[in-house]
């Protein structure tokens, strides 16, 4: 009879910790999944022996090599989740167990194990809290564990005594001290940026559209990587007055104070840009940013800049370290004879200038005069000082890159007609600057009817009310 009363409970406790594993599983994956890809590329894991003998110099030393050889799976769909949520379940039964050991009641012991597995569940919604600060309290409830049996079954006190005095110090080198996380709401804000820019870096640029144009507030960094997929297609004059205030990055200026993201961020316009130099010293500062100055992302990025400069020294080097990944091994073999970095050899900078500081407007110019071809340092150097309200510049930079072959977009041609307008030009100007007659046209009608909303879509209606960014 009396086991007859304890299987129902047993399934009870075992259908709801079914249930919060589901749950704990679906929140992560599909509510709050990017900030797994944040924290893979916020290290980088070696599998090599001398990587793998320096985490024994430091206490901790098998949390943190088991919790960050396992945040390197992070890259995958759906294994961040996966490892985190069956890595709390494992914590959750651990925890029943060791309680129950001590005599605790079923349903008590159930509810605290429970309780402690939610908590380390909402310490993982912050994006600094590591794997390894959970693999620290498994370990411990192992080693508590393990001491309840050995106590149980050998009741002598020197032996006791012996087993605590051998088995504490073992823990704090082998697992240190368990870290506790704070709590925290999940930061829905931060994790919009970081699904911008994790979809953008895994070249899922249509993706990168579809959130920003859906997401009603959308944030400075959602902006950027936006306008940089834009520009690289070619569309960025169509979509610069689309959302206001606009973010290029291109005021952007790295220095003590600058955010995090932001220094992160940078080496993506520089790349896309076609400057590896600057692109270098981006990647550089991110990874110093990053925790214990590791970070597989720059890493890459390292590399890529190395085989698009030519320097196959320094390309080894950096894929060396990504040959001893198990998510980028095949990538760092491959990389050397990709046909898109030789590509993206052409529009590298060959002006023989020393840069002193990061004046994105200089490193344009010293792009497009090294290659008139680099469309998307044209409409970044053009939109930027449009953005500005710097006619007169625009007007200069516009004559020095597209005498030759005229940039034929409507944003061009409107803010043409202000400079031609201000300057009181000739017809003949007028002809030979403005090729679209729709443009004249409504040019015409706003002037009639200045600061009308009629006109939001158009230049001269951004330049008459928008407010100017801080460069």
């Amino acid at each position: 009879m009396d086991e007859y009363v304890k299987r129902p409970a047993r399934y009870v406790l075992l259908s709801l910790g079914a249930l919060w594993t589901v749950a704990c599983f679906a929140f992560y994956q599909w509510c709050y999944p990017y900030h797994f890809f944040y924290k893979e590329q916020n290290q980088l894991f070696l599998w090599s022996s001398d990587y793998i003998a320096s985490y024994f110099q430091e206490s901790a030393w098998l949390s943190s090599l088991v919790g960050d050889f396992l945040t390197q799976f992070y890259y995958y769909l759906y294994a961040g989740a996966t490892i985190l949520t069956l890595t709390l379940v494992i914590v959750l039964w651990l925890t029943y167990i060791v309680l129950r050991r001590f005599g605790m009641g079923r349903w008590w012991a159930f509810a605290v194990a429970l309780l402690i597995a939610t908590v380390e569940a909402v310490f993982h919604l912050r994006y600094d809290f590591k794997l390894s600060a959970t693999m620290s309290l498994l370990g411990w409830l192992c080693l508590i564990g393990l001491l309840s049996c050995w106590v149980q079954n050998r009741r002598r006190l020197w032996r006791t005594v012996l087993a605590l005095a051998v088995a504490v110090p073992l823990g704090f080198w082998v697992f240190g001290i368990p870290s506790f996380g704070r709590f925290t709401l999940p930061n829905w804000y931060l994790e919009r940026q970081l699904a911008v820019d994790s979809e953008y870096y895994f070249g899922n640029w249509d993706k990168v559209t579809q959130i920003v144009e859906e997401d009603t507030g959308r944030t400075p960094e959602m902006l950027f990587f936006y306008n940089l997929v834009k520009a690289q297609r070619g569309q960025l004059p169509d979509v610069l007055l689309k959302y206001t205030p606009n973010n290029l990055g291109t005021f952007y200026h790295i220095g003590p104070e600058t955010p995090l993201l932001i220094i992160k961020n940078m080496n993506e316009l520089y790349y896309a840009l076609g400057d590896m130099t600057f692109t270098e010293r981006a990647a550089l500062m991110a990874n110093v940013f990053s925790p214990d100055n590791r970070n597989n992302r720059m890493v890459k990025r390292l590399a890529e800049c190395a085989i698009v400069s030519g320097d196959s020294l320094a390309a080894c080097k950096f894929l060396r370290q990504l040959e001893q990944t198990f998510v980028w091994r095949d990538w760092a073999r491959n990389a050397p004879s990709s046909v898109y970095y030789a590509e993206k050899a052409r529009y590298n900078n060959r002006q023989d200038t020393v840069s002193v500081n990061d004046n994105t407007h200089f490193i344009m110019v010293q792009l497009l005069d090294s290659n008139p071809d680099n469309e998307v340092a044209l409409d970044y150097i053009l939109c930027s000082t449009l953005l500005l309200k710097d006619i007169t510049n625009f007007k200069r930079d516009y004559d020095r890159y597209c005498s030759a072959r005229p940039r034929l977009k409507k944003l061009y041609q409107e803010a043409l007609c202000i400079w031609l307008a201000g300057t009181k030009a000739s017809e003949e100007e007028w002809l030979r600057y403005i090729r679209q007659n729709d443009v004249l046209q409504r040019f015409a009608q706003y002037n009639q009817q200045r600061g009308s909303a009629a006109f939001r879509d158009t230049y001269w209606y951004y330049f008459d009310t928008a407010k100017v960014p801080q460069p």
